[in-house]
């Protein structure tokens, strides 16, 4: 603005400390997020065993020779398969090929699949985002390590979330992981029964193939249930998913733009067995939340 002296009144805005400390504790998060993505991925080869990828491998090995699917295992043990029959199928090609050699370009795919997954979300460049997608990447290149299809799942929900089909592929992905079901609870609360019906309807006809096989030694046992509120107290872990779903029913019901991640929290919080990678489930969440955002 204009001086007494025809000149121009220069005001000069110090930066309030505030505003000073955010930016430090941006920077903070952003470089020990970027930093525990660079340990796991130094890592990677140090303590590279893709013993999950066993269970799929195992799988399609005994449906190739004519053995039972599912077997009564230890809930802990890497090689117990959960997953619906069409999974192990897709594996018998890779049968052709030594164990470990499948095992390990299995789990290769899964570290790109990883970064398939937090891209959406790194792409967006701002210093949460930054953050977000390196530290869900840490959890998820982690899983790749042990050659666990929990990558290729959240990739598959990131990649189709902006797609009309995506109740369809919601569907096929929680046929490998039971736990993408939980998206399901926004619809249902926003009354939108048709991609509700269709993702389960896909979900079920995926199973179905499983009731032509002997379930008797079906694993369902959460084991110690790792990082679950299970592992503390299965009356606690069930008041959480509980107070959980109910929160998520509750945001979706009011259009709040939360609904999204609030399943995403479902999907860490709900299961009676978790690990932290389950928490990659925000990926998928933060992507559909832009989508309704941008529309």
């Amino acid at each position: 603005m204009p001086d007494a002296r025809g000149g121009r009144l220069r005001v000069m805005i110090k930066p309030s400390r505030t505003s000073a400390l955010e930016r430090v504790a941006r920077t903070a998060v952003l470089a020990i997020s970027l930093a525990w993505l660079a340990y796991v991925l130094a890592s990677w080869f140090l303590a590279w065993e893709p013993a999950d990828a066993g269970a799929y491998y195992d799988a399609a090995t005994r449906l190739r020779d004519g053995l039972p699917l599912y077997l009564a295992m230890n809930p802990e043990a890497h090689e117990v398969y959960r997953y619906a029959p069409w999974f192990a199928y897709a594996w018998i090609p890779a049968t052709v090929l030594p164990r470990d050699v499948a095992l390990h370009l299995w789990s290769l795919v899964m570290l790109v699949a990883s970064g398939v997954a937090v891209w959406p979300i790194a792409r967006l460049r701002t210093t949460a985002a930054v953050s977000l997608a390196a530290l869900l990447g840490a959890f998820l290149v982690e899983t790749a390590m042990f050659g666990n299809a929990h990558p290729a799942v959240v990739a598959l929900m990131v990649v189709t979330a902006s797609r009309r089909s995506f109740p369809v592929w919601l569907g096929v992905a929680a046929s490998i992981k039971l736990v993408p079901i939980a998206f399901v609870i926004v619809w249902l609360g926003r009354r939108e029964w048709m991609p509700a019906m269709v993702a389960v309807a896909v979900f079920a006809l995926l199973w179905l193939p499983a009731l032509f096989f002997d379930l008797s030694a079906y694993v369902t046992d959460p084991g110690t249930g790792l990082l679950s509120l299970y592992a503390v107290s299965p009356l606690l872990w069930l008041i959480g998913a509980t107070v959980a779903a109910g929160v998520a029913l509750t945001l979706a019901a009011r259009r709040s733009r939360y609904a999204w991640i609030a399943a995403g929290v479902l999907a860490f919080i709900g299961p009676p067995r978790v690990v932290l990678s389950y928490l990659a489930f925000l990926a998928p969440a933060v992507v559909l939340t832009l989508r309704e955002r941008n529309r």
